[in-house]
């Protein structure tokens, strides 16, 4: 009989260590979790897994073939592609979870929030739509009512990018509404999720945990996990707030240089994680972050200019920039979200 890890929901081997599901032979019929899955549960140890997340797409396949609830989670710092995601692959009625509610500031209202993403063009499948935070609990009693309210059975998936909240997310629901006191592994690192894994919260909701679509211009390909830890916020945002006029040149860590090329007097705001420091250089004199990939953007009035995975910056007036950036991460516009 096989047996799934609890944590990534791989299937439990002991014949090849650098497979997933490894687990000693001596294990195999009283562990929980691959050795994997233990290491970073206990240990904080990661071990990549290399994948592309091609693969993946069959699953979502497979779930389309149901007629089950699909949560969809997007993370507040990423809105429009991942909406554009689930045009494209998701076919059941769907529920869009905003995760990560608690890193906005707190002078960002709900509503606001909720009025920038009604102007995408939602997936006709979206029944509703919700902002959380699995950290502060913030709207987890509502999201369990509208899944009542929609689940066709006792099967609920639970889709997204990664680092969208996924696995936090369930183990919330594990902790406020199930006896299950195993935990399925969260980490900030791609692919902690390889397989689908199915978690009984109770009687009434199965929720099934996929693994995430991998974003192949994510800045998370790009860094290793020590930068990456500095790149996800964990606390509350601290927007910064520059004052700037043509011919300023800010330059975020070692990982992006913006030069302000053509533009009358404006405000750039950065929404990113607290701990990466932005400075203000010399645009003729100092050459950091020249080695980066150039790219030239034309900003409107009131749009954000994303970086992803790194940060959103709210630029209020037109512009046009210089933005030096690590070759293969995206950069995108959108109207201002905040």
């Amino acid at each position: 009989m096989t047996k799934k890890c609890l944590g990534c929901g791989s299937i439990l081997q002991s014949e090849d260590k650098e497979k997933i599901g490894y687990i000693k032979e001596d294990k195999l019929q009283s562990a929980n979790y691959c050795e994997r899955c233990f290491k970073l549960i206990n240990y904080g140890e990661f071990k990549t897994v290399n994948t592309s997340g091609e693969e993946y797409i069959d699953i979502y396949k497979n779930i389309n073939k149901t007629d089950d609830l699909v949560l969809f989670l997007v993370d507040i710092f990423n809105i429009n592609k991942s909406i554009d995601m689930i045009n494209k692959y998701i076919n059941n009625k769907i529920i869009l979870v905003i995760t990560k509610y608690d890193i906005i500031p707190k002078s960002v209202k709900e509503n606001k929030i909720r009025s920038s993403i009604n102007k995408y063009n939602f997936n006709k499948n979206i029944v509703d739509t919700i902002i959380i935070s699995s950290k502060t609990n913030y709207n987890i009693d509502i999201l369990k009512e509208l899944i009542e309210k929609y689940k066709t059975s006792n099967n609920v998936y639970v889709c997204g990018n990664t680092n969208s909240g996924k696995s936090t997310l369930i183990n919330k629901f594990i902790k406020n509404y199930s006896d299950n006191d195993l935990m399925i592994t969260t980490s900030i690192l791609p692919s902690t999720t390889i397989n689908i894994n199915e978690i009984k919260i109770n009687q009434d909701i199965t929720l099934i945990d996929t693994p995430g679509f991998i974003e192949k211009d994510n800045i998370s390909q790009f860094i290793d996990s020590k930068k990456l830890k500095k790149v996800m916020p964990h606390s509350e945002i601290r927007p910064i707030t520059y004052q700037i006029s043509e011919g300023t040149t800010l330059l975020v860590d070692d990982m992006l240089r913006i030069e302000y090329v053509k533009g009358g007097k404006n405000s750039f705001t950065f929404y990113l994680s607290n701990d990466i420091i932005i400075n203000r250089i010399n645009t003729m004199t100092n050459q950091r972050g020249k080695k980066l990939k150039l790219t030239k953007i034309e900003v409107n009035d009131n749009e954000d200019v994303i970086v992803n995975g790194l940060c959103f910056i709210k630029i209020k007036n037109k512009a046009t920039l210089n933005i030096y950036c690590i070759e293969g991460v995206g950069l995108y516009k959108r109207k201002s979200l905040i």
